[in-house]
């Protein structure tokens, strides 16, 4: 009996009209049918039978398509990568996180240049590059233009923070969207020829989704612009549904976000950084320290 899914040599002697040209399991000898029948060359195939069989005078023709077709999608489809467990809460704080940007948009109201939060804490492009007022980076994330403003961001931001939080742990999580947001709000002002005013934490969220998709785009094995391209063109698509309508919209910002977002998940996933903070007591710490850097930028802002 011919071993399992195989490309047989055709016989050569003569004596029979019909060679066997492959044989296999069901599934592997319907392939080689399918195969077959795309470049026209006639075969008799059942699946009871244990091999599929041409005429002689297509065998060379069949053993080589089969053969061909083989080689060239050996390997395909890739297996996923295995399966890692989390090992950390499955339950972030995403409450306590929309509900303090709510709390405190209730203490700053909407913005109004004469109010201290706002005039203090807003990015402003004159006062950080020229003045060097750098904590405006950091408190513009927490500020909001108004209701519609602040309910938008919370909503649509809830989903993707929570789903940061479970992939990269609550503190890991919190700590990259201050980081990432600060740097997305800087690449967006030092791009400008004028100067520029905003607020807002949609910087920070879709700097989550390019975190999300900068992850996913080294989760396996890179064999193609294909595994390169498809979360990215995922997180291009949230950027262009999400992040470009409005009059007030900040585009630039939500793009650097989300470029600074993605160049920051491809560097944690490079370095397994996710693990390394899923230590015990590491996301507490980063947890505290992302809080940390909001409170000392708020007190340079409007401290004496």
């Amino acid at each position: 009996m011919p071993p399992r899914n195989v490309i047989l040599s055709p016989d050569r002697s003569g004596k029979d009209p019909n060679p066997m040209i492959a044989a296999g399991s069901p599934d592997y000898l319907a392939l080689c049918s399918l195969v077959l029948s795309s470049v026209g060359i006639p075969h008799a195939y059942g699946p009871r039978r244990d091999g599929l069989t041409v005429d002689e005078e297509f065998a060379e023709a069949a053993r080589h398509h089969l053969e061909q077709y083989f080689e060239e999608n050996e390997g395909w489809p890739e297996r996923p990568p295995p399966y890692q467990p989390a090992r950390f809460s499955s339950n972030p704080p995403t409450l306590l996180i929309i509900g303090a940007l709510a709390l405190f948009f209730w203490v700053t109201g909407p913005w109004q240049d004469d109010v201290a939060w706002f005039a203090r804490g807003a990015i402003d492009s004159t006062a950080i590059l020229d003045n060097g007022e750098w904590w405006r980076l950091v408190t513009a994330l927490t500020l909001h233009a108004d209701q519609a403003h602040l309910i938008g961001n919370c909503i649509i931001g809830g989903f993707i923070v929570h789903l940061l939080g479970r992939t990269t742990g609550y503190g890991l999580s919190l700590l990259l969207l201050v980081a990432c947001g600060s740097l997305g709000n800087l690449l967006n002002i030092i791009t400008r020829d004028e100067a520029h005013l905003s607020v807002g934490f949609s910087t920070s969220i879709f700097a989550a989704i390019g975190l999300l998709s900068g992850m996913q785009v080294l989760a396996g094995q890179l064999k193609g612009f294909r595994n390169l391209l498809v979360p990215l063109g995922a997180g291009a698509a949230l950027l262009a549904m999400l992040g470009v309508g409005g009059e007030r919209t900040d585009l630039g910002a939500h793009f650097f976000g989300f470029l600074s977002g993605v160049g920051a998940g491809m560097l944690i996933r490079h370095m397994d950084l996710v693990r390394l903070a899923n230590r015990p007591g590491r996301q507490l710490s980063l947890f505290t320290l992302a809080l940390l850097s909001i409170i000392v930028s708020w007190e340079m802002a409007i401290g004496p």
